[in-house]
């Protein structure tokens, strides 16, 4: 066999073991990249939701509009539900990151408090994370809902952030705004009980 023959041969190989070992790395680190980018992507969501909690917050207390942009994340939508008085932010990650399932429970999101009601000054909202299969994804959702607060001193009363949906025209932004208060009186365990009701207008556009 000549040298040029077994140089070329040699090429092969060394052309073919490079290729493997690629390969092999590409196999084994595709879905530590993913893990990292599905974790940035979370990461960023609750970061949306959190500020967003504080301008609906804000408009509650001080009246006026805020607008926040919306993630571009795979998959992404906002929606505002006034069934469940809360604002739900969803998207699309590649790796399971959190245990989904009948007996899978909302994880909470910087929220100490996590009961339907809670008292008047404990944080007027509620925010949690869950998970579940979605066409060989992972749909993660976000969901800030609204809680009634009680006060436990006479004259009782209580306060609640009440979500209004606006038409929604894309997932680009969101704005919140003021829309007044309404007032209805409710009985709880024998007592009469005023609830004072801040209108917040989301907006999704």
């Amino acid at each position: 066999m000549g040298k040029g023959q077994v140089e070329a041969i040699t090429l092969v190989l060394i052309t073919g073991i490079v290729m493997s070992l690629a390969g092999a790395a590409y196999f084994w680190g595709k879905p530590l990249i993913e893990k990292r980018a599905s974790i940035t992507d979370i990461a960023a969501a609750e970061s949306f939701m959190i500020q967003l909690d504080k301008e609906i917050v804000d408009v509650a207390r001080n009246r006026g509009e805020k607008s926040i942009n919306i993630p571009a994340l795979s998959g992404a939508s906002l929606l505002a539900d006034d069934a469940a008085n809360s604002v739900v932010f969803s998207f699309l990650v590649t790796q399971p990151m959190l245990a989904f399932g009948e007996n899978a429970a909302p994880v909470p999101i910087e929220s100490v408090h996590v009961e339907l009601n809670g008292t008047y000054g404990e944080s007027p909202r509620v925010i949690t994370l869950e998970s579940s299969l979605y066409e060989g994804q992972y749909m993660m959702t976000l969901r800030s809902a609204y809680r009634t607060l009680f006060t436990n001193v006479y004259p009782y009363r209580a306060y609640r952030i009440t979500i209004s949906p606006g038409k929604k025209t894309g997932d680009n932004k969101v704005s919140v705004s003021y829309g007044g208060t309404e007032t209805e009186t409710i009985l709880d365990d024998g007592r009469t009980i005023e609830v004072v009701k801040t209108i917040i207008n989301v907006r999704i556009s």
